[in-house]
């Protein structure tokens, strides 16, 4: 409970109350995501029905969900690397959980609003021909402008509460290279 609360702490702007359930926090996020949804689909534009579309159908979805499930697999794919280099497990997760990339999908929630929400609303209201290859494009260009890959290990450990094995604090990760070799 205390990593799951760290883990929502660090994407509301206030405190959470200690009182507080995992359900409710979870509803005090679904919120939060429908709201940020709305609030980015108007500033860009973009018709927004909700994340809905059918994974067997891929071509028949909305641009936005196409555009929303590029990004978030590019995103995925970052943080399944990061959890997987530092020696965590990918399933093991804290919110999200029953799943082989719990874990992953704990992580990338950190980053969706900040990165990926705005990112896939830009992309889909130009309108652009190759959408998912513009969309991966993007989030090769936000990764590196926004420095994603430096902070998910120190991030990660911050929402752990939790140093490596030589005693280092959270900040010191950024700067060392991380193996699983010993």
């Amino acid at each position: 409970m205390e990593v799951a609360r760290r883990m929502y702490t660090f994407r509301f702007a206030d405190p959470i109350p200690e009182d507080v359930s995992l359900e409710v926090i979870r509803g005090m996020e679904g919120i939060r995501i429908r709201k940020v949804y709305a609030e980015v689909a108007e500033q860009f534009g973009v018709e927004w029905k909700g994340r809905n579309y059918d994974q067997t159908s891929w071509v028949h979805a909305d641009p936005i969900n196409r555009a929303l499930s590029t990004a978030t697999a590019c995103l995925y794919g970052l943080c399944h690397a990061a959890i997987l280099s530092a020696g965590y497990s990918p399933a093991l997760g804290f919110i999200h959980t029953g799943k082989m990339l719990s874990f992953v999908y704990d992580i990338a929630d950190l980053y969706k609003t900040s990165l990926i929400i705005p990112l896939a609303f830009r992309i889909v209201s130009q309108k652009p021909e190759a959408l998912e290859r513009v969309v991966r494009l993007a989030c090769r260009d936000a990764f590196a402008e926004s420095r994603l890959m430096n902070r998910l290990l120190p991030d990660i450990a911050e929402v752990l509460h939790a140093g490596d094995d030589s005693r280092e604090n959270a900040d010191e990760f950024e700067e060392h290279i991380v193996t699983l070799a010993h």
